[in-house]
């Protein structure tokens, strides 16, 4: 039952905006990611092969994070990488925030 006026226009509907003026909803999809099915082909075996442990080393001393742990693409999927574990590294947030913020 439209109760409200459209922001844009004034016609009257049951939310924010008329049909004609619903802004479009971004995705929440990261771009490039694939489907959840190749994302969660992907994080297995990046993290299987690790051995569920963050590889980053720093001065030749493993990351002991077991908990928590992501996936990385060492090339972003927008950039031309793919899902192929190779491309993948398993790190724990606090490195990954830092690879994130390097572009590595």
């Amino acid at each position: 039952m439209p109760s409200r006026p459209c922001l844009t226009c004034g016609a009257l509907s049951s939310g924010s905006y008329c049909p004609s003026h619903e802004p479009e909803r971004p995705s929440r999809q990261t771009p490039g990611r694939g489907g959840g099915g190749a994302a969660a082909r992907f994080r297995h075996a990046v993290l299987a092969r690790a051995g569920h442990r963050c590889e980053v080393a720093i001065s030749g001393v493993r990351c002991t994070a077991t908990i928590g742990l992501e996936t990385h693409h060492v090339v972003a999927l927008v950039d031309g990488g793919g899902n192929d574990p190779d491309n993948g590294r398993a790190v724990c947030r606090r490195h990954h925030r830092m690879l994130e913020k390097r572009g590595s």
